[in-house]
C-alpha cells in the first residue's frame, strides 16, 4: 500500500486542490463532462483546469490532454464524468499519477437493483484502500469550497459563485444543493463547504463533518442524511464540534421502521429507525430540523447568533396570534420561558385586562402608551434566551410605537428578536426591522424550527462506564430462566425463579417462593409465551397449580412468586443499524406496543439523562402523578436501567436485544419478572 497523507491533508487537498481535471470531458454543452469542466473555471478557481479526452484538444478554451500523465502539472482532484463500467480503471489511473481524490459522479453502484452495482462499489472501495486515493461518491454531484474558491460538480449551483459564509453542508443528496444554497442566499447567509456524499464507498458524511470541525471558516455544520454508519463516532464528533465552538444541525430524511416491526424483541420494534435517531441527536446536542426550509433557516440563525441559553419569550399583536404561537411551540417542541416573579409583577403592572402569559398578547395593555416597556421587560428576563414577535403590517400611527418598543428590547438586551409576519409586509417596513438587527420571516413553523435549533441544549459528555466481563451467548434467543440469570449477574433486580420438570417439583418450588405463584412453560424458540397460553398467574393453591401445569403441557417449567403490580413497565436494549445499542423504557405488559410510549437513549448514557428522559415521557407522567403511591419506584427503575446498560456494554457486539417485560413497579421498587435476551448473529 502506498504512503498516504494524513486524513486532514487528504481532505484539504480535496477542498483546496492545486489543479483539477475532468475525465470524460465533452464538447456537448448538455453533458456532465462539459458542465463540470466549465463550472470549475467560471466560478473563479485560480488553479489549473484540464480536460481528459483522447478526441479533444480543448473545450471552450480549456486545454485537454489524452491522459493524466500528459497534464503539465500535478492534479489533486479528478471528476470522473464517465460511465460506471469505465470508472474502476480510471480510478486506478488517477492513483498511479498521484491524484489525491476522485469524484465519481456516475450511478450504477450499490443503489442499483442488481448485484453487479454492489460488487462494483465494493471494488471501488477496495481500490481506494489499496491505491491510497480518496473517493467522493459514487452517485454524487460533487463538492464546493466557497472560500478557495473551487466548484467541482454539475448541480445548477455549481455554476454560480456562492456568497462566502460559515455554513458547511454535507449531504447524501446532491440534487438539493441548489435549493439549499438558494435558501441560504434568501436568508443573507453564506456557504463555506459543500460535499455530496452519494453512496459513501470511501468518504462518508462523518468524514466531511470531521474535517469541517477543524476548518477555520466553518461555523455551522449542516448535515442532510439518509443514515449514519457509526453512531458512536457521530456523538464524538458532535462533542468535538461543541468544544470547538461550532454548531451542528441535522435533517434526517428517509428511513423506515418496517424492518423493526418484524423483530422478535419488543424493544427492537419500539426503538425503530426514527426513534433511535432522535435519541442519538438529542444525546449529541445537535439541532434537528424537519423541513428543508427549516434546515437552512436553522443553519443561518445558528451562524448568526449561535447557541442560546434559556428559552423562548414570545409576543404577538393579537390574542389569537399568541395562542397560535403557543400551539405551534407545543407541536414543534420549542421550549417557552417561564417568567420570573419579578418580570411577571412588572409586566402585570402595565396590563388593563386578561392575564400575563408567554406568549404575551400586547393587546391586553390597551395600547403602546402602557405597553412601551413590556418587550424590554420580557427581553431582560433571565430565562429568556431568544425572542419572537408575531406582527402584521401596520400604518405608521399604529405600527411605529410597536416597532420602536421591539427595537428598544432588541438593542438593550442584545438577544435575538425574530419577527414573523404571516401575511408578509412591505419592503420598506421589512427593511426597517432588518436595519435594526431583527430578522423577518413569513412562515411561523420555519422560524420556530430555527428557534428550536438555537435553544438546543449542548451535548452531555458520555459517561465512562466500567466494562464488566460477560459469558458467551448461544446462537439462539435465551430462554426466560437463562435471560433472568444472565441479567442477575449484572445486578438487574429480577424475580426469584425456580426451574422444574415435574408437578412435584413445581409444588415444592411454590412452597419455597411463597403463594400465590406464577407458573410458566419453557419452550425453546418461543419468545412470547402468553400468546400460546404458557403463562398462568396468581395461582393460589396446589389445585390451581396442578390445573395450570396440566394445561401447559410442557417439558420444562418455572415457578415465580406473584409480585403485586401497581404499574407495569418495559425496559430494554436493542441494536439500531448505524447507531449501535440503545436503551429504552416505556409502558409494559399489554400496553407496550399498543401505546408505544417509550423513552430511548443511545448507549452509553448518564444517570441524569436517564432520569430526565423518564420524567419527560409517558412513564414520568404516571410516576409523578399525585395518585402514584410509591415514590421510590422512579429511582428503582433508573437503577434497573443503569444495570441493564452495564449488561449491554459487557455483551457489546454479541448482543442484538434485551427485553424486560414487564418490569413491575410498586411497593417493591422495580423488579424484572420476564426477560428475553437475543444474541447478535
Amino acid at each position: 500500500m502506498p504512503n498516504r497523507l494524513s486524513f486532514r491533508d487528504e481532505l484539504h487537498a480535496l477542498f483546496h486542490p492545486r489543479a483539477v481535471a475532468v475525465i470524460g470531458v465533452s464538447d456537448d454543452t448538455t453533458k456532465h463532462g462539459y458542465i463540470v469542466l466549465t463550472n470549475v473555471r467560471d466560478t473563479g478557481f485560480r488553479g489549473g483546469v484540464y480536460g481528459i479526452s483522447r478526441r479533444l484538444t480543448e473545450v471552450n478554451g480549456i486545454p485537454c490532454f489524452p491522459d493524466l500523465a500528459a497534464v503539465p502539472e500535478p492534479v489533486d482532484v479528478a471528476f470522473l464524468a464517465i460511465p460506471a463500467e469505465a470508472t474502476l480503471q480510471a480510478v486506478r489511473d488517477c492513483a498511479a499519477v498521484g491524484v489525491k481524490a476522485a469524484i465519481v459522479g456516475s450511478a450504477g453502484y450499490a443503489e442499483s437493483l442488481d448485484a453487479t452495482g454492489a460488487e462494483r462499489q465494493e471494488q471501488l472501495a477496495r481500490i481506494a484502500r489499496e491505491a491510497g486515493i480518496r473517493i467522493v461518491g459514487p452517485n454524487c454531484n460533487g463538492i464546493y469550497n466557497a472560500h478557495h474558491p473551487v466548484s467541482i460538480g454539475f448541480n445548477t449551483s455549481h455554476a454560480k459563485p456562492q456568497r462566502l459564509g460559515g455554513i458547511s453542508i454535507f449531504s447524501h443528496s446532491g440534487a438539493l444543493f441548489d435549493a439549499m444554497a438558494g435558501r441560504l442566499a434568501m436568508l443573507g447567509a453564506g456557504l463555506s463547504l459543500f460535499a455530496s456524499a452519494g453512496n459513501e464507498a470511501d468518504l462518508s458524511v462523518l468524514d466531511y463533518m470531521d474535517y469541517a470541525i477543524g476548518h477555520q471558516a466553518t461555523r455551522v455544520i449542516a448535515l442532510m442524511i439518509d443514515s449514519l454508519n457509526d453512531g458512536q463516532r457521530f456523538r464524538r464528533l458532535a462533542l468535538a464540534a461543541a468544544d470547538a465552538g461550532k454548531h451542528v444541525v441535522v435533517l434526517k430524511i428517509g428511513g423506515s421502521d418496517a424492518g423493526a416491526q418484524a423483530a422478535v424483541a419488543h424493544s427492537s420494534r419500539l426503538a425503530g429507525d426514527s426513534v433511535a435517531y432522535s435519541a442519538l441527536f438529542a444525546a449529541s446536542g445537535v439541532a434537528v430540523a424537519s423541513s428543508l426550509e427549516g434546515f437552512m433557516t436553522a443553519a443561518a440563525m445558528l451562524d448568526k447568533y449561535g447557541r442560546r441559553c434559556g428559552r423562548l419569550g414570545a409576543m404577538s399583536t393579537s390574542g389569537a396570534g399568541a395562542s397560535l404561537i403557543a400551539d405551534r411551540c407545543a407541536a414543534l417542541h420549542v421550549p417557552l420561558a417561564a417568567f420570573t416573579p419579578e418580570t411577571r409583577q412588572r409586566i402585570d403592572e402595565q396590563r388593563m385586562f386578561s392575564r400575563i402569559g408567554n406568549p404575551l398578547d400586547l393587546g391586553i395593555f390597551g395600547g403602546m402608551r402602557r405597553a412601551a416597556q413590556v418587550p424590554s421587560l420580557l427581553a431582560h428576563d433571565p430565562n429568556v434566551g431568544t425572542m419572537l414577535a408575531l406582527v402584521h403590517s401596520m400604518n405608521p400611527w399604529q405600527g411605529d410605537p410597536i416597532r420602536a418598543a421591539l427595537a428598544k428590547a432588541r438593542d438593550a438586551s442584545g438577544k435575538p428578536l425574530l419577527i414573523v409576519a404571516p401575511g408578509g409586509m412591505p419592503t420598506t417596513e421589512r427593511a426597517w426591522y432588518e436595519s435594526r438587527g431583527m430578522d423577518v420571516f413569513a412562515e411561523t413553523d420555519i422560524v420556530l424550527e430555527s428557534v428550536r435549533a438555537m435553544l438546543t441544549p449542548p451535548p452531555a459528555r458520555p459517561p465512562r462506564l466500567e466494562t464488566p466481563s460477560a459469558p458467551d451467548l448461544p446462537r439462539r434467543a435465551l430462554t426466560e430462566p437463562e435471560s433472568l440469570a444472565l441479567l442477575r449477574m449484572f445486578r438487574v433486580p429480577v424475580v426469584t425463579t425456580v426451574e422444574c420438570a415435574t408437578l412435584e417439583q413445581a409444588r415444592a418450588a411454590a412452597a419455597e417462593v411463597g403463594w400465590p405463584v406464577v407458573l410458566k412453560g419453557v419452550v425453546d424458540g418461543v419468545s412470547h409465551k402468553s400468546d400460546l397460553g404458557l403463562v398462568h398467574t396468581n395461582l393460589q393453591g396446589e389445585a390451581a397449580l396442578q390445573s395450570a401445569f396440566n394445561s401447559i403441557g410442557a417439558k420444562r417449567y418455572i415457578v415465580q412468586p406473584m409480585v403485586p403490580a401497581a404499574f407495569e413497565a418495559i425496559a430494554g436494549v436493542t441494536r439500531s443499524p448505524g447507531i449501535g445499542l440503545v436503551l429504552l423504557a416505556g409502558f409494559g405488559g399489554i400496553y407496550t406496543e399498543a401505546l408505544r410510549q417509550s423513552s430511548v437513549w443511545p448507549i452509553p448514557i448518564g444517570r441524569e439523562e436517564i432520569e430526565r428522559g423518564i420524567e419527560n415521557g409517558g412513564l414520568g407522567s404516571v410516576l409523578r402523578s399525585a395518585r402514584w403511591r410509591y415514590p421510590g419506584a422512579m429511582a428503582a427503575l433508573v437503577d434497573l436501567l443503569c444495570a441493564l446498560q452495564r449488561a449491554a456494554i459487557a455483551l457489546g457486539d454479541r448482543l442484538e436485544a434485551i427485553d424486560i417485560n414487564p418490569v413491575i413497579l410498586g411497593e417493591h421498587g422495580a423488579i424484572a419478572v420476564d426477560a428475553l435476551v437475543v444474541p447478535h448473529t
